[in-house]
């Protein structure tokens, strides 16, 4: 069946190679990029046999990260997927170069989107998310060989059994550290010789129980372009705030400020009273329900204003604490992941944990969809360095991330956090700090010429 692919495939690029002349695709004779590549010899069978192509400046690019739509077309080429299911993602349009191969990798089952509806074709598949789609493929058997990578603590426990098999089936291997880097992002030679395995593993199978083999049906429009994608790590529902999300400030005993600082959103205190709300000059409102401050966008609600702003914040309080509980007892995915300190760290979606504290000496990226939800679940307090900033992408927002925290948050001069803090004790932020976001404190908020926005 691979040759009778292969052939075809074959047709198919020389087809292309004239129709498309414009566009450059390049051959394995032309690609410049390749040559004393550890891959090389793999990538130039893939690229004869027409099941891989290079790009129109005539390079292959091996060490690119390789995506979901480029995967599901290495996938359909080598393993022979021709049928094609209706699909109605909201970010794949049909006159797409990808939106054949994503109609053939759905209904062959090995990948499908995400409960947005989206398919987030241009995402970067993981080594992890490789491991998953190839024991899927294979219908491989999973085991506990994972547990033996050094890195086994941030594997996703979704992929730990897929991870064993592929490792155990020789498709994919450690690092000289002894670490698998199931995060880390798979590149284009990466891609093709984990599939050059694996079409070997299968050909193995078949040796051992025959199967019919349905002659594929040629694609009735070719694919223009190269190349991967993962099976999506599963949605959890973010933490729910209850009436404590209707505050971008909420504390248990007070909230001052260093004028002037700027809040956009209401803030509240209970059980203090109206007096531990310093240095925003309030002017209590002619129902005294509410008052209001120039350095805010929202209204101020205290424990000693009238009815029913009392009971109202009561149970603010209480939902706020129901959340910090909810946030720290969800299944964690990462533990002790790079021992605390997040500086210049790319993190995906899921659940951390950390039995001390967190440091953020530099950059970090917050990386995922619209609906990706994070989770920091930290023992200690979180310390941010000034000047450093937390950078959401690919979408990501700040209403999904929540760090719950048993300690001090310390967000430094100028500093940027993004996401929902939760803590058990205070937060303070230094001067000109800033935060989009909400600061749900079980003690006091401190703020310093801070600009703090509701997400």
């Amino acid at each position: 069946m691979v040759e009778q692919v292969g052939k075809r495939s074959f047709i198919w690029i020389m087809t292309l190679c004239m129709i498309f002349s414009s566009v450059g695709v390049a051959s394995a004779a032309t690609t410049n990029d390749i040559n004393g590549h550890w891959a090389e010899s793999t990538i130039t069978s893939w690229i004869n046999q027409g099941l891989a192509f290079g790009y129109e400046d005539r390079t292959f690019r091996p060490n690119a990260e390789v995506n979901r739509q480029e995967f599901t077309a290495l996938v359909n080429r080598s393993f022979g997927f021709v049928q094609p299911e209706a699909i109605a993602f909201s970010d794949v349009a049909w006159t797409d170069w990808s939106y054949s191969d994503i109609a053939k990798a759905v209904k062959a089952g090995y990948v499908s989107g995400y409960p947005d509806g989206t398919f987030l074709p241009k995402k970067s598949m993981s080594r992890q998310e490789v491991a998953v789609v190839i024991a899927k493929i294979l219908n491989l058997e999973s085991s506990d060989s994972s547990t033996t990578f050094t890195d086994a603590i941030i594997t996703a426990t979704w992929s730990k059994g897929a991870i064993a098999a592929v490792v155990d089936h020789g498709i994919m291997g450690g690092f000289p550290d002894g670490s698998f880097r199931p995060l880390q992002a798979a590149t284009r030679a990466e891609s093709i010789t984990i599939l050059d395995r694996a079409l070997k593993v299968k050909a193995e199978q078949e040796l051992v129980t025959p199967e019919p083999v349905e002659t594929p049906t040629p694609s009735p429009e070719p694919t223009p372009e190269p190349v991967p994608v993962p099976v999506p790590t599963p949605t959890m529902a973010p933490i729910d705030l209850g009436t404590a999300g209707n505050y971008v400030i909420l504390s248990k005993t007070g909230i001052s400020s260093v004028p002037n600082s700027i809040v956009t959103g209401n803030i509240g205190v209970s059980p203090i009273d109206s007096t531990a709300i310093t240095g925003f000059s309030l002017t209590v409102d002619a129902t005294n329900e509410f008052a209001t401050s120039s350095q805010i966008t929202g209204k101020v609600y205290a424990s000693d204003y009238t009815s029913p702003t009392p009971s109202t914040l009561t149970t603010a309080i209480s939902n706020m604490e129901t959340a910090y509980t909810d946030a720290a007892g969800r299944a964690v995915d990462y533990t002790e992941l790079h021992v605390g300190d997040l500086s210049g760290q790319t993190l995906t979606a899921g659940v951390y944990n950390w039995g001390t504290s967190v440091v953020i000496n530099s950059d970090v990226t917050i990386k995922g969809g619209a609906n990706d939800v994070f989770i920091f679940q930290i023992a200690g307090g979180i310390t941010q360095a000034s000047g450093t900033k937390i950078i959401l992408q690919g979408g990501v927002q700040a209403k999904n991330i929540f760090w719950q925290t048993a300690q001090t948050v310390s967000i430094g001069t100028n500093a940027h956090l993004e996401g929902i803090v939760l803590s058990k004790t205070n937060i303070t932020l230094g001067t000109n700090a800033s935060i989009n976001g909400r600061l749900l404190a079980q003690t006091a908020v401190t703020l310093d010429k801070s600009t703090v926005v509701a997400p």
